[in-house]
């Protein structure tokens, strides 16, 4: 009997501390209830010298079976419990991963959505000014998409837009945010670019799509694009923040001085870049057509 005991506690123990030792291996999935769940798991640990404590003093008569069992069974409990938490915390995580994605991801190209590109915006905002660094933003339309789909099939269409996604994140940096705002129109943010920089890798973009055409299940399919560039400039760095409005306000000005170079590279003939006339370099306007670059007025 009273091997019997020994080895029930000392089951008892171990199973304890497996108990504490799952709680601190779920910690990192815990998220926001982080320090509740470190202080379970500490509460866990501690209640391993419970479990010790009757084994040493088994020598002094003091521990019975029907002790031991008991301690058993809670500490199996415990344990048990502790596995199916463990794993209840990984599925939320998992699907809150999910969701984020969802509500910042559009669906078709992988992309940020519109929302998602608008937050980032005021975001990268708020850090130009602090830093008094510049911030470009790259407004990018298909040529024609609507032709596409009338002849090719809105499933063509969809590859096609999928393409161009693929080929604007392949020739951007780590640090450039590209998405699409809606239909066949994309979005590009460029952090610490100034103008010349950001109508290099527009050119380079134009040029991509013009010479290589997209393989589609109709075949391969010559697709060109044109874009409208805008970069604001802080005029000092600033440690004041931005309010929201104000970041808000700020971004869709720049959105519309992209989107008005933007309507300028679309009457010039497509296929082409426009300068925001507030954001040229020498202020007589630069203009890219069909991935060359040359000076023009606007």
């Amino acid at each position: 009997m009273g091997t019997l005991v020994a080895v029930t506690l000392a089951a008892a123990a171990l199973l304890q501390l497996v108990a504490a030792l799952l709680a601190l291996r779920a910690m990192p999935h815990s998220g926001i209830y982080r320090y509740p769940w470190i202080a379970l798991s500490l509460a866990l640990a501690l209640m391993v010298e419970r479990r010790v404590v009757p084994l040493l003093d088994f020598h002094d008569g003091m521990a019975d079976l029907l002790d031991a069992l008991f301690a058993l069974l809670i500490s199996a409990l415990i344990a048990f419990s502790l596995v199916g938490l463990d794993r209840l915390l990984r599925a939320i995580r998992a699907h809150e991963e999910q969701l984020t994605r969802l509500a910042t991801t559009d669906a078709l190209t992988g992309l940020a959505n519109r929302r998602h590109l608008l937050s980032e915006l005021e975001k990268e905002l708020r850090r130009a000014e602090r830093s008094g660094r510049p911030l470009s933003v790259l407004m990018i339309d298909l040529d024609h998409f609507k032709d596409i789909n009338d002849r090719c099939g809105h499933a063509v269409g969809d590859e096609v837009l999928a393409a161009v996604a693929a080929r604007c994140r392949a020739r951007l940096r780590a640090v450039d945010l590209c998405g699409r705002s809606g239909g066949e129109e994309f979005v590009v943010l460029l952090p610490e670019a100034e103008a010349e920089g950001a109508l290099t890798t527009a050119e380079r973009l134009c040029a991509d799509l013009a010479e290589t055409p997209i393989d589609t299940a109709g075949g391969p399919l010559g697709v060109t694009i044109s874009i409208g560039i805008a970069t604001h400039r802080p005029r000092s760095p600033s440690t004041d923040e931005k309010a929201e409005d104000e970041a808000t306000r700020l971004a869709q000005a720049l959105l519309q001085r992209a989107d008005d170079a933007l309507y300028r590279a679309k009457g010039g003939g497509r296929n082409c870049v426009r300068v925001d006339a507030g954001t040229s370099p020498a202020n007589g306007g630069i203009v890219a057509d069909g991935g060359h670059l040359a000076p023009g007025s606007r």
